[in-house]
């Protein structure tokens, strides 16, 4: 073997090794380059399984025809034969003549099908231990030279450096990308927890709004209708508070949204009678909505209360506002999980059309049926 053909397989070696992607390319690229030189008849790199305790083959140069297709489910157990020793031992194994071994005896019908002689096994090692072999075959008995052994050594080292660069690029990949989604995940909630903060704030103001609202010297109502009224504007703000929470978590079921309005309607006819409502309930069997059953009759009730306050208050008729409330409630639709949705893009309305008509004199409030958005 020359030194001028064995500097260049090195150096060519060492440009794959900075150039190459996946290790697998550098092993087969000094497979090739190095099996002719030591003129072996064929080569292996094995890596060490994640158990520590087989070693099976990712690279190959000139391995026996017939026996290719199976190579793929070779495995070699840590301190048996050649390749196992070199591993379990960390040091390189030379077998000049395997017939001639007594403690490889096991390993002679293999040698004899897949026809060679001599063995050469190096240990791939890193600074954290052995990740594999490589191995060069002879069809003779063949006795290596230092140079041979000092260039085995060479190559084992920069495949196990290609395997270790590869493994830790990779590391450094999956790191940045849970870095990265953890940062993505931080700043969503910071943002709910934002929204949050500014739905608290304008809740605040509303109910402050409402409560200044109460002490209009033009308002004609007593004391008591005037501490219905404060409850009703503190249980609305508690409501707006918690459905704008992050953590705001819906309760599925299969309701019947007309048996939602019906009991909506119920209420608010007992609480505004002067204004008569007026539900058209479709008469086919209507199918079921996903739905939080106590926020969707809560919701139903306030947009109804909404109708029927417009209705009361376009003829001049009054209606106290302890008997309408206030109401700050939004409407979400709820995703899979039950979880509701807090991407704008997700969120949809469900709505109740209504019209005030006007009919001998006095004031209905019409709900033609029940959509969603």
């Amino acid at each position: 073997m020359s030194d001028a053909r064995e500097l260049l397989a090195i150096r060519e070696i060492a440009h794959a090794f900075l150039l190459a992607e996946h290790p697998g390319d550098v092993q087969q690229f000094a497979l090739d380059r190095i099996t002719p030189l030591l003129g072996a008849s064929f080569s292996l790199v094995m890596q060490l399984g994640a158990d520590g305790a087989l070693l099976r083959p990712v690279a190959q140069h000139e391995w026996p025809a017939p026996y290719r297709p199976w190579i793929g489910a070779l495995r070699v157990r840590v301190g048996d034969g050649p390749s196992g020793v070199a591993v379990a031992e960390r040091r390189l194994v030379e077998v000049v003549d395997l017939f001639e071994e007594p403690s490889l005896v096991g390993w002679h019908e293999v040698a004899r099908e897949l026809g060679f002689r001599s063995i050469m096994a190096a240990p791939l090692e890193t600074a954290d231990g052995p990740i594999g072999a490589l191995a060069f075959y002879f069809a003779d008995a063949t006795t290596v030279t230092d140079e041979q052994r000092a260039l085995v050594r060479l190559v084992a080292d920069q495949l196990a450096a290609a395997t270790d660069k590869s493994r830790r690029t990779e590391a450094l990949r999956r790191a940045n990308a849970a870095l990265a989604e953890a940062n993505a995940e931080l700043e969503q909630q910071a943002q709910s927890w934002a929204a949050a903060q500014r739905a608290r704030d304008a809740s605040e103001t509303l109910a402050v709004d409402a409560l200044l609202a109460l002490t209009d010297a033009a308002d004609e109502r007593n004391a008591e209708q005037r501490l219905h009224a404060v409850h009703a504007v503190a249980i609305a703000a508690r409501e707006y508070v918690a459905a704008t929470q992050p953590a705001f978590l819906l309760e599925p079921t299969d309701v019947d949204p007309r048996d939602v309005l019906q009991e909506a309607v119920s209420q608010w006819r007992g609480r505004a009678p002067m204004v008569p409502v007026q539900v058209d309930e479709p008469t086919v069997l209507l199918p079921t909505m996903r739905a939080d059953p106590r926020w969707l009759r809560r919701t139903v009730e306030l947009v109804l209360g909404l109708a029927v306050a417009g209705a009361a208050t376009e003829g001049g008729g009054y209606m106290p506002a302890s008997a309408l409330g206030v109401a700050f409630w939004p409407c979400r639709w709820i995703g899979r999980g039950g979880r509701s949705s807090a991407n704008s893009r997700a969120i949809r309305r469900v709505y109740f059309g209504y019209a005030a008509t006007r009919s001998a004199g006095r004031h209905t409030t019409r709900l033609p049926r029940l959509d969603r958005r």
